[in-house]
């Protein structure tokens, strides 16, 4: 696509910062958008390591950049220097889009907004009052619990590796003083799974068990999984896991990682442009990439 894009002195440039990023469907779903639209500009990714943030954000505005997106391992790194976070940038400490306000340069997370519009939309499951079991505390998982929260989930558990002890105790300590009590349990025993999985009803994979090439693993016994549970993976690679596969033979409904994928993508552009995008070019574009049969990774 950039092969066949003519650059202009008022081209509007976008781009992703992180490492690696040669693999990510970014680009392909946001050049694709800004073509159904009309627009003249380009999405590019840029292998950037912490050392290149003090000469790339400088720059940005003197080259015409409109707004990025942020990936690992910047997401934290970038914040010293924004102008400006948004209320759920600053609860997880993380950012994953970039824009200008009022000549500021300002960050935002949208992972766990576009998960749980993914939820309402694709899912057609409102989490306003049910009981939410997490596996994983890394940042993915930040997003989506403090989404989950705004959102009007009841409770949030959170479950991973005794190795990771230390994270999940950080996050349920955020969630609790962002709202009291909303996380009172916490486990990295495999023995209470059984219990947990009773009491929780919307069950969310954010670590990365599942993903390529580890396609056999998945992050719990699914046998543990009844009709009454939604189950959502955040892995999109592959965009059928073991898991969302088991959880259909089961019964459960579930939700795959794409949509997180495509909906953080559409309030990144929001905040860019102050527009819509062609939601619909967006989706069939990240579905063309994710069904190819030799695969595209993140």
């Amino acid at each position: 696509m950039l092969k066949e894009k003519t650059f202009w002195a008022d081209t509007d440039f976008f781009g992703l910062l992180g490492n690696p990023v040669r693999k990510s469907l970014s680009p392909a779903m946001h050049n694709a958008n800004f073509k159904s639209l009309g627009m003249n500009a380009v999405y590019t990714p840029y292998e950037i390591d912490e050392e290149g943030l003090p000469k790339v954000v400088p720059a940005l505005e003197l080259l015409r950049f409109k707004g990025l997106n942020v990936t690992m391992p910047l997401k934290q790194k970038i914040i010293p220097y924004l102008d400006e976070l948004d209320e759920l940038a600053s609860l997880c400490n993380a950012v994953n889009t970039v824009y200008w306000k009022n000549g500021r340069l300002c960050g935002s997370n949208t992972d766990g907004i576009g998960f749980v519009h993914g939820l309402k939309e694709q899912g057609r499951y409102d989490p306003t009052g049910k009981h939410c079991l997490i596996f994983g505390a890394g940042g993915a998982a930040r997003g989506v619990a403090f989404a989950l929260c705004a959102s009007g989930v009841s409770t949030i558990t959170l479950w991973g590796r005794a190795s990771g002890i230390e994270r999940i105790q950080k996050l349920a300590s955020d969630l609790n003083a962002y709202r009291t009590g909303v996380c009172k349990v916490q486990s990295t025993d495999l023995g209470e799974l059984p219990a947990l999985f009773k009491a929780n009803e919307l069950i969310i994979n954010s670590t990365s068990v599942g993903m390529a090439p580890d396609t056999d693993a998945t992050p719990f016994d699914t046998a543990l999984l009844e009709t009454r549970h939604m189950v959502c993976d955040l892995v999109y690679v592959p965009h059928d896991t073991r898991m969302l596969r088991e959880a259909e033979a089961r019964g459960s409904r579930t939700l795959a990682g794409y949509w997180m994928t495509i909906w953080q993508g559409v309030e990144a552009f929001r905040r860019w442009t102050n527009r819509d995008p062609d939601v619909e070019v967006m989706t069939r574009t990240i579905l063309e990439h994710l069904t190819r049969p030799e695969g595209t990774q993140k």
